[in-house]
């Protein structure tokens, strides 16, 4: 993943993935900034996963959207967890400054058409049975996260 280049990101610590979460050190004011940069990471991640000359492959899509979808889970998780635990003005501010965006791109991750066309791409043949097993509810959730839906239906669900 791109390191951050700004200093004040450099020091965020929702950007520390080296153990676990530093609940502690973390500060309203890292909520924004943190969150925007993973969300720029995931949205790059994805954008490459459905390029046309990207291949579907179990191991190509996993090595590239796994460490982007994990980073801003983690995150995300810690900033869920501070809110809802340590509930401040500031906090519910930078959280709900936030909430829409990640809901957004969750939601359009697990209804984006490329993405399922490249994971039924997949010959589960080539894979593992935890592979396979991953990929038969990776299909089913993209499903369920209305894939398939065309026009109006896909507008309506996504709403």
């Amino acid at each position: 993943m791109n390191a951050p280049t700004d200093p004040q990101l450099l020091t965020n610590p929702l950007l520390d993935f080296s153990g676990l979460p530093r609940f502690d050190a973390v500060r309203p004011e890292h909520v924004v900034p943190a969150i925007d940069q993973l969300l720029a990471e995931s949205e790059k991640a994805l954008e490459t996963a459905v390029a046309p000359e990207f291949p579907a492959s179990w191991h190509e899509l996993s090595r590239t959207l796994d460490v982007a979808g994990e980073r801003l889970g983690s995150a995300w998780g810690v900033v869920s967890h501070l809110n809802a635990v340590m509930d401040t003005p500031e906090l519910r501010a930078a959280y709900n400054a936030e909430l829409p965006k990640a809901t957004e791109f969750w939601t359009r991750l697990g209804s984006d058409e490329r993405l399922y066309a490249k994971y039924k791409a997949i010959d589960p043949a080539t894979l593992n049975g935890e592979q396979r097993q991953a990929l038969k509810n990776a299909q089913r959730d993209f499903v369920l996260g209305g894939a398939e839906l065309q026009g109006a239906a896909k507008a309506r669900y996504a709403a």
